[in-house]
């Protein structure tokens, strides 16, 4: 494969990423988004936030993002959760389990638990009839219909879509609950972000 061949195959790759972003808006319904919003922004607990392999790694990046935006959230490593960290959820948190089949055992095995203990799920699956969608409250599709990678097996597309789900969620509730540069420099007060809003403090535009 000559590399004028290899760009057009990465190419294709970005075209496919921005067909399916396009399409969240048409997979998606204001249903459920509102859902969506009422449940992570009316928590009056913690939210938690778990996933397997580069699901799990997503959802380190949701628990980030969720915390910026002054939502309690932390990451949970599925397998600790399994070896006693479960005992910190409570009945008023919130759990956010992602993982596009739905079915991976270090999750499964956490549902009865979170079940006796009365805390909230919202599952993030491509299989709605999956253990974990069964057990949510909400069930959040983005209905992927191709991976990038030459097996269309890699969790590709399905993690760009969603971190652009939760990506959006977290601008909607920095609009819904009037975040401000101010509460933004609080917690963020470190690297390029935090310089920058400390420059535009201090020398705000006239």
């Amino acid at each position: 494969m000559s590399a004028e061949e290899e760009f057009t195959l990465a190419c294709q790759g970005w075209q496919t990423y921005s067909q399916e972003l396009l399409a969240l808006q048409h997979n998606l319904n204001a249903t459920t988004w509102q859902q969506l919003l009422m449940l992570v922004t009316g928590c009056k607990g913690k939210i938690a936030v778990t996933g397997v392999g580069t699901s799990g790694i997503a959802a380190r990046k949701i628990a980030h993002m969720l915390a910026c935006v002054e939502q309690p959230a932390v990451y949970l490593s599925a397998t600790d959760a399994a070896h006693g960290d479960l005992g910190f959820m409570r009945s008023n948190d919130l759990m956010i389990l992602i993982s596009r089949g739905g079915n991976s055992e270090e999750l499964t095995r956490l549902l009865p638990t979170l079940k006796t203990k009365g805390v909230t799920i919202i599952s993030v699956t491509e299989n709605p009839d999956s253990a974990i969608a069964r057990a949510a409250t909400l069930v959040v599709k983005t209905h992927i219909q191709r991976e990038i990678d030459p097996l269309n097996m890699l969790a590709t597309t399905s993690i760009v879509l969603v971190l652009a789900v939760f990506d959006a969620l977290c601008g909607n509730i920095m609009l819904r609950n009037g975040f401000d540069q101010k509460q933004l420099l609080d917690v963020h007060p470190g690297g390029n972000v935090g310089k920058t809003l400390r420059e535009q403090s201090s020398n705000p535009q006239e």
